[in-house]
């Protein structure tokens, strides 16, 4: 009985195989698109009515070139004034510095004898007290140039910026000069107490002594600080 079953199912398996499979066909359908040139329009015709113009789109109008009228560049104001800043800046000194003496007081660079760091000033202003102190640093800016003053009032260090061509400023004396050229040019580090001056106010009263005898005019202490 074994081996009729096993016969069996080995003719079962070969009929599978003996069926007729039915045969699929697959269809593929495919889709392509061909790229044609642009045509070119037609070419209107020479002999063209002007009445049949306003039917034809406006890209297609035979359209005569227009003549546009150039006109000159205007005059350049460079060429006049090469250095604008330079000229308003020398108009400006000729109006606060006619004789031109104090920009030779400061310019360091080019007058031996001019201001330099260290040295003891005494500035009068027209509307105020003098003041007087010791120069630190001279910021060299055109119109703009200033220096440093410091000195010591009532044992409290005291500093003023003064603008060299201010019209509040009257006058600019140098009372001492520094024994010797300083290294720097900004002398930031007499704010320690070790290297500041302290007040330089009896040596601004001596150079006033002096002063007031070699002119024969008194001069006025109250004022000063």
């Amino acid at each position: 009985m074994a081996s009729l079953s096993q016969l069996t199912r080995q003719l079962g398996c070969i009929r599978s195989l003996a069926k007729s499979q039915p045969f699929i066909s697959l269809q593929a359908r495919t889709i392509s698109t061909a790229y044609s040139a642009k045509p070119e329009p037609a070419p209107l015709p020479t002999n063209l009515p002007k009445q049949f113009l306003s039917q034809i789109p406006d890209r297609f109008r035979p359209h005569e070139p227009k003549k546009l009228k150039i006109y000159p560049p205007p005059p350049s104001a460079r060429a006049a004034c090469k250095d604008p800043i330079a000229a308003v800046t020398e108009s400006q000194l000729g109006q606060l510095d006619p004789t031109g003496e104090r920009k030779a007081l400061f310019d360091y660079r080019r007058n031996p004898r001019s201001v330099k760091p260290g040295d003891i000033l005494r500035v009068t202003f027209k509307n105020g007290d003098p003041f007087s102190g010791v120069c630190l640093s001279i910021k060299l800016c055109g119109i703009d140039t200033s220096f440093l003053l410091r000195n010591e009032l009532t044992k409290v260090g005291v500093e003023m910026s003064v603008k060299v061509f201010s019209p509040n400023v009257e006058s600019v004396e140098i009372v001492q000069r520094t024994e010797k050229r300083k290294r720097r040019a900004r002398l930031y580090y007499m704010r320690q107490p070790k290297h500041d001056m302290r007040s330089v106010e009896n040596i601004v009263s001596n150079y006033l002594r002096q002063k007031s005898a070699v002119t024969g005019q008194r001069s006025s202490r109250g004022k000063k600080r």
